[in-house]
């Protein structure tokens, strides 16, 4: 049964390797292979880096990829040698001639594979060190506390002193230093195309140092499974010019700024239910007196929630109709969400989000 098996692998090998198939797979082949690479449309994508952290992972994803595809080729085709020239003919019942092995080819495998593991280890470990590399000093580095929490992470600049949740702000070319912790269990921070991944362990503060290096919009995702809603814990984070009116400095400047005040009757009314519900019992809007008050434990800032793009850590589009959603039920939109169901009305849910949209 063996011997037929190899007869029958051997005749499709050559039939496989003849130039006329060769010729055909090979298109397919390449095809097959552009088709997996992402660019803009894939917004995770790891080998389409935008900061200096996620080219050095996208550099070693290569190096491996290359390497072991030229070892696969070469074992392949060892292997599609040995069978097609040293099987069975049918009709000959020869054994073939006994040996013991081959002292020369076994020290020629056992050695190359080590040097190989060993120079790869040691290029390994240097790119571990680069990526966690402290920066030098510079004249102008963001740094920011990120708390993760179930299910959002908030950030917290510490020299400019404001505070936002889910999205973070940062500026093209300049040196960013995250220091990640957790209030709850472990999470983890990750932007594919800007760095690598990095956990938030509740009680501890780790670092990630990185510089993004192409101004624009970069989808990221907890990377540790953290609890219920743990696939709707996004980050997004915006990478400002350095110059110009979408500037980093200028995006400060207005976050600064305290809250505005309700315009309308329906803001008004939407401001008073925030006051008289208990919404300030864990949220901050600075600039209201009787609403400034917030423990690390607690909701985000919403001084400017109007402003972002997202809500509920990305699980929906900022308006007022998605506000009004999460507001009145915020369980139907994340499952086990910690925030209170406060059992509001249509009426008061549409009063809240207009108000809360008009924090710009």
């Amino acid at each position: 049964m063996f011997r037929n098996f190899t007869n029958k692998l051997s005749g499709w090998l050559k039939t496989a390797a003849s130039p006329r198939n060769l010729a055909l797979l090979a298109p397919m082949a390449l095809a097959l292979l552009l088709s997996a690479c992402g660019g803009d449309g894939h917004p995770r994508d790891t080998l389409n880096p935008a900061g200096d952290g996620a080219e050095v992972s996208a550099w070693f994803y290569w190096l491996y990829l290359i390497l072991d595809s030229v070892i696969f080729a070469i074992v392949v085709s060892a292997l599609v040698v040995a069978i097609v020239k040293f099987s069975k003919k049918d009709g000959d019942d020869t054994l073939p001639p006994q040996s013991h092995g081959n002292m020369k080819l076994e020290v020629i495998w056992t050695v190359i594979p080590t040097i190989i593991v060993v120079i790869l280890g040691v290029i390994t470990i240097g790119g571990v060190f680069k990526l966690s590399e402290k920066p030098a000093e510079e004249q102008k580095v963001i740094e920011i506390d990120v708390t993760g929490k179930q299910w959002w992470w908030e950030f917290d600049y510490r020299n400019e002193k404001i505070s936002t949740a889910n999205e973070m702000h940062v500026e093209e070319g300049t040196q960013v230093a995250l220091h990640l912790t957790s209030a709850d269990v472990i999470h983890a921070f990750w932007v594919p195309r800007i760095s690598g991944k990095r956990d938030a362990t509740p009680g501890r503060s780790y670092p990630l140092y990185f510089k993004a290096t192409q101004a624009g919009e970069f989808i990221g995702q907890c990377a540790e499974l953290c609890g219920a809603s743990h696939a709707r814990m996004g980050i997004k984070m915006m990478v400002h010019p350095v110059k110009g009116p979408d500037s980093y400095d200028n995006w400060v400047k207005s976050q600064k700024t305290v809250a505005a005040a309700p315009q309308t009757a329906l803001q008004k009314a939407g401001k008073k239910v925030f006051e008289t519900k208990g919404c300030a019992s864990c949220h901050t809007i600075r600039g209201v007196k009787e609403l400034t008050q917030r423990s690390r434990t607690t909701g985000p800032d919403l001084t400017h929630v109007g402003s972002r793009t997202t809500i509920a850590a990305l699980a929906l589009t900022n308006n007022v109709e998605n506000l009004a959603k999460w507001v009145k039920n915020p369980q139907a939109v994340k499952e086990a969400a910690l925030m209170t169901n406060l059992n509001l009305s249509d009426a008061d849910s549409k009063a809240v989000a207009e108000y809360l949209f008009s924090l710009k």
